[in-house]
């Protein structure tokens, strides 16, 4: 399923006002994929991204919630 480019974009900006400035070390795609696949994920790498990019947006979400004072 693709999802509509301008769509995504707008929506990204919508969400972001919620996610903070907080920057993470991510794991290259490639590793994140072969561990995905090892814990028996039957995906390829597209699928593999967004789930790691909804996976740092959970855990900026949680950094948030307990090192921020807002």
């Amino acid at each position: 399923m693709r999802k509509d480019i301008n769509k995504s974009k707008s929506n990204n900006q919508k969400e972001d006002k919620y996610i903070p400035a907080i920057s993470i070390k991510k794991i290259p795609s490639e590793k994140a994929l072969a561990v995905l696949r090892k814990a028996g994920y039957d995906i390829d790498a597209e699928q593999s991204e967004e789930v790691m990019e909804f996976l740092y947006i959970i855990v900026k979400l949680t950094l948030k919630e307990f090192f921020t004072s807002d």
